[in-house]
């Protein structure tokens, strides 16, 4: 039986999922010579998910969030539920050919898949600009197709972190005032963040340490598309919160047991909802406040210098926090549209409660099974 409580947390349209399952039959179903995502044809039926990583899993170093891979025990139907694995678990490579079995997979194709997650797992989220920015970075050719960004949105949030960018640019480097041409150099190559000896001039000036420069500058760049996501997706939160606080009345014939635990949960979301999204206020909010101060007014520069130095921590925290949010938001609506002004009957009251509450436990557990 298909479980219900999974789709809404493996679909296509989360931020913390890459539903590569979903993903590929809608490529092939249009062009059947499609190129698929992993090269070993097999592993195109995974799903990718984006989890919190136990705490007493985690190495000197590591993120807080990992990147999950999904076997599903159906290939057919991946909501019948399925075993998964973390990506930076030293048996991943012996579990993926194990569950295709001996000589499903190609040893060589393998390595360019495995080389294709651990660059998603340099990613907090998988959004799908961020998915299609990393791949370019990289220089691996991929189906773009997969990552399902229109030239107009793409367009819309380049043109908002290039912005940012130039006025880093011409801080740095005051020649490039009289030379457009040289400031989109310039620009381009933090856009990449690759190219060390080109940004040295940056790296002096803000005094970056070198081992870190590049790491920095891309934090930096997913911070900028961060803020951009923030702001663009501020209305769903409302409506998810509002649609908290007007769910709150006991439903009769309820066991009282039962309906504590339900709105238990819901009290629970709800504060894990002004929590994570007072982070993602907080770290917006600096960062634009040093960025001001620093390039708009022209009053100071240590708030800003400040932001970047510690930017790979905050990088981190402002992806899974949003990450959290818009899949609760996203799982929220898949849930709850179907049903008149999301008034939802009981039973499917009580399952969205208790998705939401999981959405955002603060320790994971490990374990075989996603969720």
């Amino acid at each position: 039986m298909t479980n219900k409580y999974l789709k809404p947390m493996l679909d296509v349209g989360s931020p913390r999922v890459f539903n590569c399952n979903e993903m590929t039959r809608r490529i092939l179903a249009k062009d059947l010579g499609a190129k698929p995502f992993f090269r070993n044809k097999p592993l195109n039926i995974i799903v990718l998910i984006k989890d919190l990583v136990p705490e007493s899993e985690r190495r000197p170093g590591m993120p807080m969030v990992g990147t999950k891979l999904y076997f599903p025990f159906n290939e057919n139907n991946i909501y019948e539920g399925g075993r998964t694995i973390f990506l930076h678990d030293r048996l991943v490579k012996p579990a993926i050919m194990g569950h295709f079995g001996e000589g499903a997979l190609s040893k060589d194709a393998l390595e360019t898949d495995i080389r294709i997650m651990t660059i998603l797992n340099s990613l907090p989220s998988l959004d799908p600009f961020l998915m299609k920015d990393v791949f370019l970075r990289n220089e691996l050719p991929m189906n773009e197709a997969y990552f399902e960004v229109s030239e107009e949105t793409w367009n819309e949030i380049e043109t908002f972190m290039l912005q940012q960018f130039e006025s880093l640019v011409t801080a740095a480097f005051p020649e490039t005032k009289s030379s457009e041409e040289k400031a989109r150099l310039l620009i381009d190559k933090m856009w990449e963040a690759r190219d060390i000896d080109a940004l040295q001039p940056l790296i002096q000036s803000f005094r970056l340490p070198q081992h870190e420069a590049l790491d920095i500058f891309s934090s930096w760049r997913g911070i900028v598309y961060y803020s951009f996501q923030y702001r663009r997706d501020q209305p769903g939160v409302i409506d998810l919160v509002k649609w908290l606080n007007e769910n709150q009345t006991p439903v009769e014939g309820v066991p009282a047991a039962e309906s504590k635990e339900v709105f238990g949960a819901i009290n629970f979301v709800k504060d894990r909802v002004r929590k994570e999204w007072q982070l993602i206020e907080d770290i917006v909010r600096d960062y634009q406040t040093g960025y001001d101060k620093m390039f708009k007014y022209k009053q100071s520069s240590t708030e800003f210098l400040s932001f970047l130095k510690n930017c790979n921590t905050t990088y981190w925290n402002l992806g899974n926090s949003l990450g959290k949010i818009n899949h609760a938001v996203y799982c929220w609506g898949v849930m709850s549209s179907r049903f008149p002004e999301r008034k939802m009957p009981w039973a499917q009251f009580q399952e969205m409660a208790k998705l939401l509450a999981k959405i955002f436990e603060v320790e994971k557990k490990t374990g075989g099974m996603a969720w």
